[in-house]
């Protein structure tokens, strides 16, 4: 009875996708001129294997079954709420520098949260359709950025001596963690020929896209400015702006991206009301302060060794652990 219920809200590979990509464009923003766009996307093809490789161990049946699935429950649930914390943390902080106020940033992290307490209240196929919408506007943001960034590289930069292979793994492992967090969905997907091949094509257009505005970042303001900025992507955007405020402008249309990764994050606490109360508990997190002392590798090294748990522990078992609708 319970395997004949689990499909009641089912979900496209498409919708999975481009929540996947949006969501990956706010590790994108984040990491795009710490990272070198070579190692980038030299990264690339590891990650897409390992994608690949997770698939195949999920191969559309519940992540959360029996005793191994419970396990890896917990795992996620609780990292989810750590990254939850960080990147509500990190935007806050972007949204005051990028800004140039003196807004309090409490205030500021409890605004962000609001959304997605109101979206974690929700089902989850009413939140993948909106982002499915948001999407539009998330390639509008990136055609404009194309635009105006490309004219105003000054290419020699780009050749430059390779940066930190460490930051650059590090943080692609950030930008293509995002699709970890759709495999506790992939049950309630439609059957469908090429799924897989799909969804790993949106997957490496994220990575491709990462190591593209990290290249223009540095191409921009020069790898070694670039490395010693805050926001060096939003900087970036502001220096096109010439006496606007575009890095203002483009941080805060940037919340798209953020909202979508958290919201995600989030969902993979299953059935409604359980997505708000993560946020939440991301919410208090964050106030505390705790998670400014996370640095970037911590927080990729902490993902990887996710995927590989989930690559090596097994979920077998009648019961579905953590139910999503």
């Amino acid at each position: 009875m319970e395997d004949k219920q689990v499909n009641r809200d089912p979900l496209s590979a498409r919708q999975l996708s481009v929540a996947v990509l949006v969501g990956g464009l706010s590790w994108v923003g984040a990491q795009a001129g710490r990272m070198d766009w070579r190692w980038a996307l030299a990264m690339l093809p590891l990650g897409v294997l390992l994608g690949w490789l997770l698939l195949r161990r999920v191969n559309r049946r519940p992540l959360f079954r029996g005793i191994g699935g419970g396990v890896l429950a917990v795992l996620y649930g609780a990292w989810a709420v750590v990254l939850m914390a960080w990147i509500l943390r990190r935007t806050a902080q972007r949204i005051v520098y990028t800004g140039g106020s003196q807004a309090n940033l409490l205030w500021i992290l409890v605004l962000l949260a609001l959304p997605l307490v109101w979206m974690g209240w929700g089902k989850a196929a009413a939140f993948f359709r909106l982002v499915e919408i948001l999407w539009l506007a998330v390639v509008a943001i990136l055609a404009a950025l194309l635009v105006l960034m490309i004219p105003n590289v000054h290419w020699p930069y780009l050749l430059l001596g390779p940066g930190s292979w460490r930051q650059s793994v590090s943080g692609m492992v950030e930008v293509l963690s995002v699709g970890l967090f759709v495999l506790p969905y992939l049950y309630k997907v439609e059957a469908g020929e090429g799924n897989r091949r799909r969804g790993l094509t949106w997957f490496a257009a994220l990575g491709v896209t990462g190591a593209v505005f990290t290249g223009l970042t540095a191409g921009v303001l020069s790898p070694a400015l670039a490395g010693q900025l805050r926001d060096p992507f939003f900087a970036a955007v502001g220096v096109l702006g010439g006496t606007a405020r575009l890095e203002g402008l483009i941080s805060a249309l940037w919340l798209l991206p953020d909202l979508t990764l958290v919201g995600l994050l989030a969902q993979t606490w299953g059935r409604r009301p359980r997505p708000a109360i993560a946020a939440v508990l991301a919410l208090g997190l964050a106030l505390t302060g705790i998670v400014q002392n996370f640095s970037a590798e911590l927080i990729g090294g902490g993902t990887l060794a996710l995927v590989i748990l989930t690559l090596l522990i097994p979920s077998t078992g009648e019961k579905i652990v953590v139910p999503f609708s």
